[in-house]
């Protein structure tokens, strides 16, 4: 499914240049000046990232760290992990010398009643290496609101610059 929404966001972002009518070259001409507009966007976020900054919506020390090197749109996608990490239970799940994997559940509403999903989150102590359930880190490129739950319980407040995806 991911695959295949970033294929159609791509068909969206070309289809303003290209279409099925034109000539090879004007097709390699169009593709040129869309990559070259890609860019010029980049560099404005960029450089509005750079000349504004967006407020903490919270006290972790970890937010702080993403505020200072991602851009304004990317730091809000994060901010939604930090704000939405209020509503989640945190239970252990079991617990080694090395490490630990926790059972983070979320109360969610469906269709007017209340459930609860469960997701499971390992972190290694010694290399701060974390994973969830979820996967979205694996998917957007952003440390999800069940690992942020697990490391502000285990007192990390600085993460590897791994998790720190650059563009």
């Amino acid at each position: 499914m991911s695959t295949t929404q970033r294929s159609e966001s791509m068909n969206a972002f070309f289809d303003v240049y290209v279409h099925s009518k034109i000539s090879l070259k004007q097709f390699v001409e169009q593709y040129e000046r869309a990559l070259r507009n890609k860019v010029e966007k980049e560099f404005q976020a960029d450089f509005k990232s750079f000349s504004q900054m967006l407020p903490c919506a919270t006290q972790f020390e970890i937010e702080k760290q993403f505020q200072s090197v991602y851009t304004i749109s990317k730091f809000r996608e994060v901010q939604q992990q930090f704000v939405g990490k209020m509503h989640y239970d945190m239970f252990s799940a079991s617990d080694g010398c090395v490490g630990a994997t926790y059972e983070v559940r979320e109360t969610i509403m469906y269709e007017g009643s209340r459930r609860k999903k469960t997701f499971m989150v390992s972190l290694m102590r010694d290399s701060c290496d974390i994973v969830c359930s979820c996967q979205l880190f694996e998917f957007r490129g952003i440390l999800c609101r069940h690992a942020i739950t697990v490391l502000d319980r285990n007192d990390v407040t600085h993460i590897p610059n791994k998790y720190i995806l650059r563009r």
